[in-house]
């Protein structure tokens, strides 16, 4: 069993305040774009508030990708569990949301209004671009830290290939990643020797502090500290597994309850419901579904709409699936754009947070982290494949193409703030 050295909580605390987590988690969801979140919440979580190793951040990356909806959501839907219980789960996802939400619902709110944005479509071009800039040093920095391995490094693109020549399914791709990561580690109890390609998964715990101020945002905070975590799994309080499913039960019984006092309302939240909880491989994976849903099945918004909403929901901060809520205030207003976001992460998100106490306790094995490290790495890999997806429908042009270089050399040389990146790319793209 290997012991891991875990940060001790200052006398007189005993965990960490949950409006900490929700000022965390609202400052990533400000700052982040697409899949450029999973950088930025391993900066602030793992280099900042160091609540977290970067060994425990990509176990996490694991289970998130495992499970159903939008990744991003759910990772900090378990870390956020993993600080606080089913209240911090709540926090962490709910104020990591909070600014696209409103910033969605605005830009809904004008489209429905003046109809055409010529500005908004203008400044998606140059939004976009800078998003494929981000994206790319996000991908750059989770190589670094989790194919840190031969291993690993054949397992990333062995994810690649089967996505990109191989058109295969994330459940598929899952299968073999985590089949061929089980039968390395039980090659490598056999042979001894083969752990030379395999033994460096340890070195992720060496994470040195960056410090970086942010005091004029708002974002600042005290350094965090880890609790309840054992170098020794302890049995599962099965009691309190159990009450959480209940409480996952009440709020899920609420929620139909409300929805089902309008018609329109009941159809689009069960939709949202089972797209959520049954779609696997990411936001960009759900999205297909959704538009089916949305526009062919129900007819609430039309093909057109549903560009300008994709358009959108990629120059908001925060996951691509939040064009739910432009969905659903074309459906119902202010209270069908609430109805939209929560029945489209509430399953993944009740899910993450049953499994977060017996995955965090499984994790500590050696060889349960090995095969986790595998499966991260082959998602890794698959993440080449939205960038080449996202660039081909983007860079198109050379001001296009400037804007996604500058964007990527301002946050990874310069060490720029994902913020002020957008807000400058934002002014440079309407002189452009």
């Amino acid at each position: 069993m290997e012991i891991t050295q875990k940060s001790v909580a200052p006398p007189g605390e005993s965990r960490v305040k949950l409006r900490s987590i929700a000022r965390t988690f609202l400052c990533i969801g400000a700052s982040s774009f697409s899949l450029a979140a999973l950088g930025e919440a391993e900066k602030w979580l793992t280099q900042k508030k160091k609540w977290f190793t970067a060994e425990e951040y990509f176990q996490g990356l694991g289970l998130a990708q495992v499970m159903p909806g939008a990744p991003t959501v759910n990772l900090f839907s378990y870390l956020g569990f993993r600080l606080r219980g089913l209240p911090g789960a709540a926090a962490a996802a709910v104020f990591f949301l909070i600014p696209s939400f409103l910033l969605m619902l605005l830009l809904s709110y004008l489209y429905f209004r003046y109809g055409e944005l010529p500005l908004i479509l203008r400044l998606f071009h140059g939004l976009a671009a800078l998003v494929i800039g981000l994206v790319l040093n996000t991908i750059l920095n989770l190589w670094k830290s989790g194919v840190k391995t031969v291993f690993n490094r054949f397992m990333a693109l062995t994810g690649f290939a089967l996505i990109f020549w191989f058109k295969m399914g994330i459940i598929k791709l899952l299968l073999i990643a985590g089949s061929a990561s089980l039968g390395m580690v039980l090659l490598t109890l056999r042979f001894p020797v083969l752990t030379r390609w395999t033994d460096t998964w340890s070195g992720l715990r060496k994470n040195s502090a960056i410090p970086v101020a942010n005091a004029a945002a708002g974002c600042t905070d005290e350094a965090g500290f880890l609790l309840d975590y054992s170098p020794t799994p302890k049995p599962l309080d099965w009691p309190k597994l159990a009450l959480l499913v209940l409480w996952l039960i009440l709020i899920l019984a609420t929620d139909l309850v409300l929805i089902n006092l309008r018609p329109e309302l009941m159809r689009m939240g069960r939709s949202f419901l089972q797209i959520g909880a049954l779609t696997f491989g990411s936001g960009y994976a759900m999205l297909p579904f959704i538009q089916r849903a949305a526009v062919s099945h129900f007819g609430w918004i039309t093909d057109q709409q549903f560009a300008v909403a994709l358009a959108m929901s990629l120059i908001t901060p925060g996951p691509v699936t939040i064009i739910g809520v432009f969905i659903g205030y074309k459906v119902g207003g202010l209270i069908g754009a609430v109805a939209g976001m929560v029945n489209m992460y509430f399953p993944a998100w009740a899910i993450t947070s049953v499994i977060a106490a017996p995955y965090a306790k499984l994790g500590q094995v050696v060889a349960v982290k090995k095969v986790i490290g595998g499966i991260v790495a082959a998602f890794i890999g698959t993440l080449l494949m939205v960038l080449i997806k996202l660039s081909a429908n983007t860079l198109l042009d050379v001001p296009s193409v400037a804007l996604a270089g500058g964007a990527f050399v301002a946050q990874r040389f310069a060490e720029i703030d994902t913020i002020w990146i957008v807000v400058g790319g934002a002014l440079l793209s309407l002189v452009i």
